[in-house]
């Protein structure tokens, strides 16, 4: 066997454990489903979903990597990632806020809380934080009702 055949078949073996001990989403819930419904609902290069289980951890993330992991502002004063607004946001009633991120037309829209519970569902006890952020970013309002409109054609 040629070295380099061996060096990524043993770079599959080792990183096999790792993603097996990393928190997924929940059993019957289709990431792909559901990358595609939050994706026609607020996706875009500069948004941002995460999906945290009870724990904190998060187990889902759609959208831009560079939107989540850019320091933006909260609108109460701080400027910090999406992860870190999640981290807050765990186990905490549903909000949306919306302001400017700085000079000139950009804005940010942020809206955070647990994953409503659809009628039959059980609750599967996650939450979220979905951020839209530049010059046609949507309010935090219209944010939070896409996203959780997107969560529940999903099957969330």
């Amino acid at each position: 066997m040629r070295p380099a055949v061996l060096l990524i078949a043993a770079g599959l073996a080792l990183a096999a454990p790792l993603t097996a001990c990393s928190p997924k989403l929940p059993k019957g819930v289709d990431e792909q489903h559901l990358s595609n419904a939050v994706g026609r609902a607020i996706g875009g290069p500069n948004t941002c979903v995460l999906l945290a289980n009870k724990a904190g951890k998060v187990v889902w993330t759609g959208g831009g990597y560079v939107t989540c992991a850019r320091n933006l502002p909260t609108c109460g004063g701080a400027i910090t990632t999406a992860q870190a607004v999640l981290k807050d946001a765990v186990g905490k009633p549903a909000r949306f806020v919306s302001c400017p991120s700085g000079p000139g037309v950009n804005t940010v829209g942020w809206a955070m809380g647990p994953v409503p519970v659809g009628a039959g569902k059980p609750d599967l006890g996650l939450s979220y934080v979905a951020v839209m952020e530049g010059e046609r970013a949507l309010p935090g309002r219209e944010v939070q009702e896409r996203v959780e409109e997107a969560f529940e054609k999903a099957g969330l």
